[in-house]
């Protein structure tokens, strides 16, 4: 609101700001939005870093209103996550469920199971589980995403030292 204020609406609008005129506006961020404008950042790249989420989501050609339909469209977002997460070895716990209407309200549901999923199954389960308390319903959906995360060990086939009293 306050860029929109000071009429800085797009990325150019900001470039085109000196950099004295952000300070005084933003203080210290005035600086880094005068770098960040220019494509100039010198922070270190992580390309190893570990993945916190695996999703996909799709925007559909025409608004969906029935659950039949949307559930059909959960089926190759599913497979998709969970055909990377098994290429990476990742094993979530977490499904999260994006749904976006046609008057762009986005709304999100999640569930998080104790034991990371064990098939490709289990997940669609669980989003179709999320997806039917939506319906029916009167706003048309546009987008719909499926989300897998809290990665870790695979709780299942990781042996753990029990600990004995004596």
């Amino acid at each position: 609101a306050k860029m929109e204020r000071l009429g800085i609406v797009t990325g150019a609008d900001l470039r085109a700001k000196p950099l004295e005129f952000l300070q005084a506006n933003f203080g210290k961020s005035g600086s880094w939005y005068y770098r960040i404008s220019r494509g100039i950042d010198e922070r270190p790249v992580q390309p190893n870093r570990e993945r916190k989420s695996v999703g996909a989501e799709d925007t559909f050609a025409e608004d969906i209103f029935e659950l039949a339909a949307a559930r059909a469209e959960i089926g190759p977002l599913v497979e998709k996550v969970w055909r990377h997460c098994e290429a990476k070895a990742l094993h979530g716990r977490t499904i999260t469920l994006k749904v976006k209407y046609t008057d762009f309200q986005q709304i999100t549901r999640s569930r998080t199971t104790s034991l990371p999923f064990g098939t490709a199954a289990e997940v669609h389960e669980l989003a179709g589980s999320l997806l039917d308390p939506l319906f029916p319903t009167d706003k048309g959906i546009r987008l719909i995403g499926v989300t897998i995360s809290s990665f870790g060990n695979d709780l299942r086939t990781t042996p753990c030292q029990l600990s004995l009293l004596v």
